[in-house]
């Protein structure tokens, strides 16, 4: 394993020299008991062998211990273990970083869009990445000089007694949210003392048992009622169990929209010759958007696809909307973007019968989106802008997350995914999805 300096989380020793609280010399004569301690079985903490020493204050260690965690959270998202791994280097990171600022893409996606990593590399290095967070906020609460709140066990136990004797999902976003929403409700009673943690346990259990209990149920009830989106084993559960309405679901039709032009009227020009315009080849189910019997070429770095179908009415900018798949043919990487949202995209080469043109920007992947009326909005519960949920209903059934809300006057209630979503989840080009209710925090 090759772990580069920049993304190697510092000793504690590191900062306390650094705050000077010790000298490195002393730091050293702290590790060599350590080691001393560990020789014979006795387990020992720097920090706590230098203030028994008188060498450092507790606040100057706790400080410390602090700022390690802060850092090391900071450095345990996926990307960074990637890197310390050496399955991509810390430029690639960089790259991949840049490129989600300038889209709605998330660093996982970017990573593997840019061909940096494979999705199984990147689920080994996601839960590593939690693994270490977690271990980091556990050396402070571990530290003799964090004190420790008994009340997250009695909570803990309360929470776990609940789910197994209720309905709710188990899944671990529930029990998640379950525990945080009683816990938050509860007093805080912190220990200092961590040898008699035990002790204050069984005295605040039976003092505020009957409370936790409350508590709990309480929460209960809200995460079933509002649950968030990233519970999936719920919506799935209710669905294929026939009980839509108790999963809160709404139908929506879902069509498969293929790569596409919108074009200015002026690159219309450009293409097809001065005064050219677009003919009708269908009306599409938005009022007023249609498809014209006119096509274009794009050509890209890699390779070309003909034929590719204009869309009307004319835009202000030109657009082009290409999937996943096509991007590797053509050798553009095409952000995910709300349609109209094309600064810092790509551009491509665009020919006509009458002429090519290279547009410096416009190429993206659709986000995926639900036209809504105002009506439907109300109906369903959500407003412009909103983010939901839906279940794509196919041979290979999927929830697909972060589906975006634009709400019109002049909208037909309809979902637009591109092809490759599509194919993922076994859509034919016109189907019917379930809305399920819309993500926002419990």
């Amino acid at each position: 394993m090759s772990t580069g300096r920049d993304d190697a989380v510092r000793r504690l020793g590191e900062y306390l020299v650094e705050t000077q609280a010790l000298r490195q010399e002393q730091v050293g004569m702290l590790l060599d008991e350590q080691r001393g301690n560990a020789a014979v079985g006795v387990h020992s903490r720097l920090g706590e062998i230098a203030v028994r020493r008188g060498w450092a204050e507790a606040d100057q260690v706790t400080s410390a211990l602090k700022t390690q965690a802060e850092e090391e959270i900071d450095k345990s998202d996926a990307g960074h273990v990637l890197v310390s791994f050496g399955w991509i280097t810390p430029t690639q990171l960089e790259e991949a970083r840049r490129r989600c600022a300038r889209s709605s893409e998330t660093l996982d996606e970017a990573i593997v869009e840019l061909g940096f990593s494979t999705p199984e590399r990147l689920r080994l290095a996601g839960i590593l990445a939690r693994i270490r967070s977690a271990t980091a906020v556990r050396r402070i609460s571990g530290s003799s000089f964090s004190p420790y709140n008994v009340m997250e066990l009695i909570v803990g136990e309360e929470t776990n007694a609940a789910i197994r004797a209720d309905t709710l999902c188990t899944c671990s976003q529930c029990w998640s949210n379950l525990y945080a929403l009683a816990l938050n409700a509860m007093p805080a009673r912190y220990v200092s003392d961590h040898g008699r943690i035990l002790d204050y346990y069984r005295r605040f259990r039976e003092e505020y048992g009957s409370l936790a209990r409350e508590r709990v149920a309480a929460a209960l009830s809200q995460v079933r009622s509002n649950p968030k989106a990233s519970c999936l084993s719920r919506f799935s559960a209710e669905i294929l169990a026939g009980r839509e309405s108790e999963a809160r679901v709404h139908e929506v039709i879902v069509r498969v929209s293929a790569h596409h032009v919108h074009l200015s009227q002026e690159e219309m020009a450009r293409l097809f010759g001065p005064g050219a315009s677009l003919s009708r080849l269908k009306d599409l189910h938005q009022p007023g958007q249609f498809a014209a019997n006119e096509t274009v070429t794009l050509v890209g770095p890699k390779g070309s696809i003909e034929h590719v179908r204009i869309l009307g009415p004319f835009r202000a900018q030109t657009q082009v909307e290409i999937s996943g798949t096509d991007q590797f043919s053509l050798g553009v990487q095409a952000p995910v973007r709300e349609s109209g949202w094309l600064e810092g995209t790509p551009g491509i080469l665009l020919r006509g019968p009458a002429g090519e043109h290279e547009i410096s920007e416009g190429v993206i992947r659709a986000l995926r989106h639900i036209h809504m009326p105002p009506g439907d909005a109300d109906r369903i519960g959500v407003t412009n802008g909103a983010h939901v949920s839906v279940r794509l209903v196919g041979d290979r059934a999927t929830i697909a997350e972060g589906v975006l809300v634009r709400v019109s006057a002049n909208a037909d209630l309809e979902m637009h995914i591109d092809t490759d979503e599509g194919n993922a989840a076994g859509v034919p080009a016109e189907s019917t999805g379930q809305i399920l209710i819309p993500m926002r925090a419990v």
